[in-house]
């Protein structure tokens, strides 16, 4: 099988995707290569462009970016794109990234993913929203927030942030990942209360926002909220692509907290 083949899945499924404008493609080797493995990661750092390279895994696909697009044009950011580069030669591997067709996918891929983590009931997500809603209960902000940091812990994170009253009581939470939880367009779901991520708002509007409406959020880690969405699709290619076996990997990035 060759790497392209698993990219003209993502095509075929991906039908909520504008294929002649996206982030899903070939970001560095050979796309007629013969895959050995896959590897799934959030982001391809070195270390586990390495990983992968031991596990014998020669296509990586890639939620994120891989060349720091932000910092292009700098010398420490040409350095790390070129640098990786080079790695990615001399480990032989292929480089895809599967953003906008995974950010959607209905049952396995990044939203549905996160929130069943999560293990709250939950409400069926259009598949043009990237967005869930969890159905709490009722409960504290500060109780839901102990429920998520009791399934976050295991993927790295050992807090999670709360703005707003903790002892509000509150049953839907509308649930968002990545860089896109653009708070007012969740409120548009009736929640009580915001599960957003740290990349997906921020306090200078976002929390001012929050506050003044009386809106509670918890925040986690953008990695954090789209960990279990690659893991699945590991699961997912797997069950596509029998012959050939494929991992998650886990991105370790050394944040921590004190």
């Amino acid at each position: 099988m060759k790497a392209t083949e698993v990219m003209e899945h993502f095509r075929k499924v991906g039908r909520w995707v504008n294929w002649e404008k996206t982030w899903d493609q070939f970001l560095h080797g050979d796309p007629n290569v013969e895959v050995k493995g896959i590897a799934t990661a959030w982001i391809p750092t070195n270390a586990a462009l390495k990983e992968a390279h031991a596990c014998g895994l020669n296509l990586f696909i890639s939620h994120e970016p891989a060349f720091c697009p932000g910092y292009e044009g700098t010398a420490s950011g040409d350095q790390v794109a070129a640098t990786k580069r080079k790695l990615l030669d001399e480990l032989g591997i292929t480089l895809m990234r599967c953003h906008d067709t995974w950010d959607r996918m209905p049952e396995v891929g990044i939203p549905d993913a996160w929130a069943s983590l999560l293990g709250f009931e939950t409400e069926e997500r259009p598949v043009e929203s990237f967005y869930k809603i969890c159905l709490l209960g009722d409960v504290t902000v500060e109780e839901a927030a102990k429920a998520v940091l009791k399934k976050v812990k295991p993927l790295g994170q050992g807090l999670v942030l709360i703005v707003g009253d903790r002892q509000k009581r509150v049953s839907r939470m509308a649930v968002g990942t990545g860089a896109i939880t653009r708070l007012p367009k969740m409120l548009e779901l009736r929640p009580d209360v915001i599960l957003a991520t740290d990349d997906g708002m921020n306090f200078w509007d976002g929390g001012l926002w929050a506050v003044d409406l009386g809106v509670p959020l918890l925040i986690v880690n953008h990695c954090t909220a789209e960990k279990p969405g690659m893991k699945a699709m590991a699961r997912y290619l797997t069950e596509k692509f029998p012959d050939v076996p494929a991992q998650y990997l886990d991105v370790v990035f050394p944040y921590g907290w004190m």
